[in-house]
């Protein structure tokens, strides 16, 4: 494994890590905003305003922030018709027609993300240049949206990482279709 692969694994892995630990630190904040708002309108006979917010805008950063992690997994929403049309197989090494359907989705996936996160870049920075602040809670709109942007580029990341996968014989090809299959 090349030192350049060595170090996009390590990077890659790293994003991994950081993005379970967001991941499993946010549903817990859920399941307790939850609970509080449940405990407090079934016990108390009173609405917790800023729970139900906050419970809005931490789904939001979970559902993109698990985007993102589930594009590396290859759980993510994808057509594969084609790519089942070509490997009756299943096997790790891909061949021929399997191969340029992976390459070509795998790099229109990156460039639709690139995209997206340019597009959502230019409209967050108009939405922070605003006072504007959420009801209840009274945080910058900005900060609603920024999981988006956020896990837009870790996708995009994700996808840059398993395009270099794709050319090397490495463990985390292997990986990766094992967690696909399941």
């Amino acid at each position: 494994m090349s030192l350049f692969m060595k170090f996009a694994k390590k990077l890659n892995d790293g994003m991994i890590g950081i993005e379970t630990i967001i991941l499993g630190i946010i549903t817990a904040f859920l399941v307790a905003c939850i609970f509080i708002e449940v405990v407090c309108r079934y016990f108390f006979f009173i609405s917790v305003p800023w729970a139900e917010e906050l419970t809005r805008y931490l789904f939001i950063w979970l559902t993109y922030i698990g985007s993102a992690y589930a594009v590396y997994y290859g759980q993510h929403t994808e057509i594969d018709v084609l790519q089942q049309v070509f490997d009756k197989s299943k096997e790790p090494i891909r061949t021929g027609g399997t191969k340029f359907i992976t390459y070509a989705g795998i790099i229109s996936t990156f460039v639709f993300q690139l995209i997206f996160a340019k597009i959502f870049w230019d409209y967050m920075m108009k939405i922070f240049s605003t006072v504007q602040t959420s009801p209840t809670m009274h945080i910058p709109m900005g900060l609603i949206y920024l999981p988006v942007f956020i896990g837009t580029v870790m996708a995009a990341l994700h996808c840059f990482y398993m395009f270099l996968v794709e050319f090397t014989d490495s463990e985390d090809k292997k990986r990766q279709l094992e967690s696909s299959d399941k």
